[in-house]
């Protein structure tokens, strides 16, 4: 009886030994987990947020394995270097142009020495020269926008002309037109300098040096005439050397706008048109040159921000911006929900048997390569911080050191 007890004893009374090897082996598991998670943790780290998403569209949500060797900047970090730092509530010295401060702007005046510093929210007048991406009316008037077309419009602050035009693109003397042409920025230009010059143009116009800004956006169609091959003997044309050419004579035709009396300056660059449907679907009609488009967008973008830079070097007294609308897509592509976007592959659906207006479904595109309303709202706002984060208000006012008490 006594055997039995000893028994159950040493069933539910493990002996010392039994216990240091259960406890030796549960740190050895213990050691092994944490050596594993952290070694995880560590190759799906970095500045990365949400990594997966990198790949553009279809799906591609996938970084290779490659680039965990050497980390890639964030594509929201890269754009938000793009902006002008902002000072602290409590930082006393401006972040820039510490000796201009504000410059009272009086009509006509042109006389102040070096450039006068560029505020957005002083701007009276804009000048638009681009493409597709950038018309919203029929035609220009001289007047200016009308009330037919005064949604995105405050009469009380800023007068537009747009010189845009559908199919409009850098110049002839590098990819010569087709059987129809819709005009370059040099024919823009000359209806500018017809119209508008010499400054301050016609009385109701009275556009000056410091009160107005030049918008330039141009290349989307540069992109498709220089990829088709039925449009250069069946031979594709050498990218790099054309879109240098293009990015060249761009900046050319600006100088133009500079001799005009022209100071302030806003270039974008293109958007990634090679995941537009037209070229990211299979079947589109562009889809069979997507790498080539590809190719094309990535170089003439990198010429762009190099020929816009030695401009603002070589003109001291112009205010030069560029907006990196490249840098600005990718994320919405990347990352729609976050812009309250449901879908940047598709621009067709159906609800109920009709076509639904598709800006307000949330898509990014309104056809199989232009943007929907709803698109073009997310850039026209980021391109509006943009403007304000260069701006004499927010670089070199006071406002927050005699606003803001402790």
């Amino acid at each position: 009886m006594s055997r039995r007890r000893a028994s159950a004893a040493d069933i539910f009374q493990p002996s010392r030994r039994i216990l240091r090897f259960c406890a030796l082996s549960f740190l050895i598991i213990a050691g092994l987990w944490v050596l594993s998670s952290r070694s995880d943790l560590d190759l799906h780290s970095g500045s990365s947020i949400r990594s997966e998403s990198w790949g553009y569209l279809n799906g591609k949500r996938q970084v290779d394995q490659a680039s965990f060797a050497a980390p890639e900047q964030h594509p929201i970090d890269s754009f938000v270097q793009t902006f002008p730092k902002l000072r602290k509530f409590d930082q006393l010295e401006p972040l820039g142009h510490q000796d201009e401060g504000i410059i009272e702007r009086t009509e006509g005046d042109e006389s102040q020495a070096g450039r006068t510093p560029f505020d957005w929210p002083r701007t009276k007048k804009l000048f638009v020269f681009g493409d597709s991406y950038l018309k919203i009316t029929e035609r220009m008037v001289l007047m200016g926008v009308t009330i037919k077309n005064s949604v995105f419009h405050d009469f009380h602050v800023l007068q537009y002309w747009n010189f845009a035009k559908p199919g409009a693109t850098v110049s002839h003397s590098v990819l010569p037109p087709g059987l129809e042409s819709y005009g370059t920025y040099e024919t823009q230009i000359n209806d500018f300098e017809e119209l508008f010059t010499p400054a301050p143009g016609p009385r109701n116009v009275n556009w000056q040096s410091n009160d107005t800004l030049f918008v330039v956006f141009f290349g989307i169609n540069d992109m498709g005439r220089l990829n088709r091959d039925d449009l250069h003997e069946g031979e594709g044309l050498d990218i790099p050397s054309t879109t240098k050419a293009l990015a060249d004579s761009l900046l050319v035709s600006t100088r133009r706008l500079y001799s005009l009396g022209a100071r302030s300056f806003l270039f974008l660059t293109l958007p990634p048109i090679q995941y537009s449907p037209k070229y990211n679907l299979p079947g589109q009609v562009g889809h069979d040159i997507q790498h080539r488009v590809d190719h094309s967008v990535s170089s003439y973008n990198a010429f762009l921000r190099k020929a816009v830079d030695d401009f603002e070097q070589e003109q001291t007294d112009a205010n030069v911006m560029l907006f990196d609308l490249e840098k600005y897509w990718r994320l919405i592509l990347d990352y729609p929900e976050l812009f309250g976007m449901t879908d940047c592959a598709r621009f067709a659906m159906t609800v109920d048997g009709k076509r639904p207006n598709l800006g307000r479904m949330g898509l990014c595109y309104h056809d199989n390569q232009h943007i929907s309303w709803s698109s073009a709202a997310l850039i026209a706002r980021a391109v509006n911080g943009f403007l304000l984060r260069n701006s004499a208000a927010f670089q070199t006012s006071n406002v927050t050191e005699s606003a803001i008490q402790d």
